[in-house]
């Protein structure tokens, strides 16, 4: 009975395309929800399984640690590289996992995304690849190089006895992901919410005739099993086409590593694989949800009650939501402070985000129960001034506020959408933009090189293998590094700022080509750094407002920084100088671009970001096909309920005055207080310390679209309804 009534109702092909939607969204959700849980859980136990084990054996002298090691992070196209520089003493030292055998003297295995980036022998001639097992990830970028002149000693390395630890080590792709929680409330706002709001409408498409269908049921003496029977067996089989449709894409996972679109990542199908019982588990959870959820909300009438169709436990629905959304906007408001004082901490960010979620999803009852208010005055004017078209609107639109609810919620939810994905990437594009800038004037023309301790000597040697035209200065800090960092050291008596002293020596030609006049004698002369030195303004911290400059050949000390740059401002070959500075200065040699550190930051950033971007297209584009749906539906139920008004009006313009006010004028609204709502859904992101943009032409022009829409939508339920009339003709029983 239950299929032919979804066959035979009127709104059935809707709905039955909604359900096949809404359980192929629901089953990608839950589906994703535990891929993320069992890509961490797999991630980790590698990461663990390659941790070194540093602690040494009871006994064990310092000289008989079998492996010797140095990390090391590099870039390649801005995307951070992690370089093991190891040295076993041994050889039957213990082997990380992913790799078969040690390399020698000189050579180097790398993980394939980093062999296909096309280092070469940067870090060793390759001699092998590590397998995904001794990887955090099938895109990770790692490599295990050995020196070759043995200059890993027990001095100035790691000593380890083999791998494998209880913990994960922040090495790799391990040290640059947010937690767990955070990806899932992200994918919770952007893809959850959306989803489960695609749920509600598909599930209450054409309610009105099942509402009645089911007041019949229970005068006739249906219980709520046949009731939940007969609703369960109308919506099967969309839920098992939808399920059907998600099943490949979960194959593909299990069978294949898949990039993710956009955003790049690639999953790992043996990480599914292990976990293939809860991905299953999540795929039938999915239609488990929406039969409860059909069941839920088509309530039972009871035994010899009223055929009438009633709206008062949705009312109350409606009522309950609407009182919960001033709790949630509430947990907004609180945000900023909460940031402000307490930080970023894992509490905050999950409260915050239970305000962001529950102020979405309890704002279209909110904004239903005002419309259902405004009602009254609507039917007041079309019953004072005799509109027929007024009077039947006010008096439609004032005893629905489910009907009202579905109807603005796509609009809400979409521009608080909208709105987060502006703003989230924004709170970051101050670093980001500044990064840019500076690799737009600079490129990689000016280089610095940070040196391992004991390589001054081998300094020499690496400048001669300078291209010709570069030159070089050295920096000589106070503090060590030219970047600035530990401008405050502890004392006794607590931290104490220390001024920071620069001196640039070099020869004439190369200080000249950094701005800089070269002083007559060999004492140091001060000199205020201003625009006419753009290099070495980049370079130094904002603290530093002059330099020493000396004049002198090249001799570097322990601590220098070398500055290598180009005079014509000409691109330097980067990876043929990283090459020959790790080969001649030794594991640690750091050749970096000007201001890399942020640019790097701001690449890891933006690949971050992207998931905001993904995840928010995604859940927009939901909204919107959930909002189609229902204002299709809602044409179609129009148009047939309508059609017989013009025989009691004498006019065909009472269809235009009811669909103004039942369904444009309360998308209009919709979309000026979901506008509002927006900001406020975006406290937490645009409110000091957070330094988030919401541009103000983005919720205007949304607006303005949604406005139009919603005139559109009302014109052609208007349309409709006219046709329907011609059709219509009294029934003669």
């Amino acid at each position: 009975m239950g299929r032919a009534a979804g066959h035979g109702s009127a709104d059935g092909r809707i709905r039955f395309v909604a359900l096949t939607i809404a359980t192929f969204v629901l089953a990608v959700t839950a589906v994703s929800a535990v891929a993320a849980w069992a890509t961490y859980q797999e991630r980790a136990e590698r990461g663990a399984a390659r941790t070194p084990a540093l602690r040494l054996h009871e006994g064990q002298a310092l000289e008989e640690a079998p492996l010797r090691l140095q990390f090391y992070l590099d870039d390649v196209h801005d995307h951070q590289v992690e370089v093991v520089f190891v040295e076993p003493v041994r050889t039957d030292a213990p082997l990380p996992p992913g790799v078969s055998h040690w390399p020698g003297p000189g050579e180097a295995v790398l993980s394939p995304s980093l062999a296909a980036d096309g280092v070469g022998d940067r870090y060793g001639r390759v001699v092998g690849s590590i397998t995904p097992e001794g990887l955090a990830s099938p895109g990770e970028r790692y490599a295990y190089a050995r020196p070759a002149d043995g200059s890993l000693t027990v001095k100035h390395a790691l000593l380890a006895t083999g791998f494998g630890s209880q913990d994960a080590g922040g090495f790799g792709d391990l040290a640059a992901v947010r937690p767990l929680s955070v990806f899932l409330s992200l994918l919770i706002t952007m893809l959850g919410l959306p989803a489960g709001l695609f749920a509600v409408v598909a599930t209450r498409l054409g309610a009105a005739g099942r509402d009645r269908r089911t007041a019949l049921l229970g005068a006739l003496g249906g219980s709520r099993r046949q009731l939940a029977l007969l609703s369960t067996g109308e919506a099967a089989p969309a839920l098992l086409l939808g399920v059907a449709l998600t099943a490949p894409v979960l194959g593909a996972a299990l069978v294949t590593d898949l990039r993710i679109p956009f955003v790049g990542y690639v999953l790992a199908a043996s990480d599914m694989r292990s976990h293939a019982w809860q991905l299953v588990c999540a795929l039938i959870a999915a239609p488990l949800l929406l039969v409860a959820l059909v069941v839920l909300l088509h309530q039972w009438a009871g035994p010899g009650r009223s055929t009438r169709p009633r709206g008062a436990g949705r009312g109350r629905l409606v009522k309950v939501g609407a009182g919960l959304c001033p709790v949630f906007l509430g947990i907004l408001s609180w945000s900023p402070t909460a940031f402000a004082t307490q930080g970023a901490t894992q509490t905050v960010v999950l409260v915050s985000l239970l305000g962001t979620v529950g102020a979405l999803a309890t704002l279209p009852a909110a904004i239903a129960l005002l419309l259902s208010a405004a009602g009254r005055g609507v039917t007041e004017i079309g019953r004072r001034w005799g509109f027929a078209g007024t009077l039947l609107a006010g008096r439609w639109t004032q005893g629905r506020p489910g009907y009202l609810s579905r109807l603005v919620a796509g609009v809400v939810i979409a521009l608080g959408l909208l709105s987060v994905v502006q703003v989230y990437p924004s709170m970051h594009s101050a670093s980001v933009q500044g990064a840019l800038a500076m690799r737009e004037r600079f490129g990689h023309s000016v280089l610095t090189v940070q040196m391992p301790h004991g390589a001054e000597r081998r300094a020499g040697s690496w400048v001669k293998r300078l291209p010709a035209g570069a030159e070089v200065v050295v920096l000589d800090s106070t503090l060590g590094m030219a970047n600035g960092a530990g401008e405050v050291r502890e004392s006794p008596d607590g931290p104490v700022e220390v001024q920071q002293a620069v001196t640039v020596r070099g020869r004439c030609d190369a200080l000249r080509g950094l701005g800089l006049k070269c002083p007559a004698g060999r004492s140091a002369r001060a000199v205020p750094l201003s625009g006419a030195t753009p290099a070495l303004r980049a370079l130094l911290p904002a603290s530093v407002t002059q330099v020493g400059v000396r004049r002198g050949p090249f001799a570097a000390r322990q601590g220098d920084v070398l500055v290598v740059y180009s005079p014509q401002g000409e691109t330097l070959p980067v990876g043929r100088l990283k090459r020959d500075a790790l080969a001649v200065l030794g594991p640690g040699a750091l050749v970096e671009g000007v201001g890399q550190g942020w640019i790097g930051g701001a690449a890891l950033l933006s690949s971050q970001l992207r998931w905001v971007t993904l995840l928010g297209v995604v859940g927009v584009g939901l909204v919107a096909l959930a909002a189609a749906l229902n204002c299709l539906a809602e044409v179609m139920r129009f148009a047939r309920s309508i059609a017989p008004v013009s025989v009691v009006s004498g006019s065909r313009r009472v269809y235009v005055t009811v669909a103004a006010w039942t369904l444009a004028a309360p998308l209009c609204v919709a979309a000026a207080l979901g506008a509002v709502s927006a900001i406020w859904v975006t406290l937490p992101y645009t409110t000091p310390p957070r330094n988030g943009e919401l541009p103000p032409q983005m919720l205007s022009a949304s607006v303005a679209v949604l406005c139009v829409l919603a005139v559109l939508v009302a014109g052609l339920a208007a349309l409709s309804a006219v046709r329907e009339s011609r059709r219509w003709r009294p029934r003669h029983d």
